[in-house]
């Protein structure tokens, strides 16, 4: 509210008062104070980056698969299921393996031999909030 608008809102607030008498007593003078004309420092108002931020829900991340068992060579598609978070998302997979890592959201990944191998997944949103999940998979 600028200064000028703030001492018309005060004038017209004592102004009502002093016609309604103001709670003062019968016979004394309205004495009226002069309105302020001291600088009143304008509302702090957040940024719209900063209003999006705190917007901006938890990032929940869950590895899933479309197979999570199955005869060598085994082929499967990984899903990373994600909630929240602040756009762009960066995401590692690892497969446990041995095999490079995928930066895809919905890697496929084939297992060329049996064993047990654990699927990690690792999402990061552009405010650095992290989270993870991970899969089992049975490759016989």
């Amino acid at each position: 509210m600028n200064v000028k608008r703030l001492a018309m809102v005060s004038v017209v607030g004592l102004l009502v008062l002093v016609g309604c008498g103001g709670g003062e007593p019968a016979g004394e003078p309205d004495e009226q104070a002069p309105p302020s004309t001291a600088a009143v420092p304008p509302p702090t108002m957040p940024t719209a980056e900063a209003e999006d931020d705190e917007d901006v829900a938890p990032l929940l991340a869950w590895a899933d698969s479309d197979v999570d068992e199955g005869k060598a060579p085994l082929t499967v598609k990984f899903i990373a299921d994600i909630e929240g978070g602040k756009p762009p998302l960066e995401y590692r997979w690892s497969f446990g393996d041995g095999s490079p890592d995928s930066t895809e959201a919905n890697p496929v990944h084939t297992y060329e031999k049996p064993g047990s191998y654990q699927a990690d997944l690792e999402v990061k949103d552009a405010l650095g909030d992290e989270d993870s999940d991970y899969l089992e998979i049975e490759v016989e």
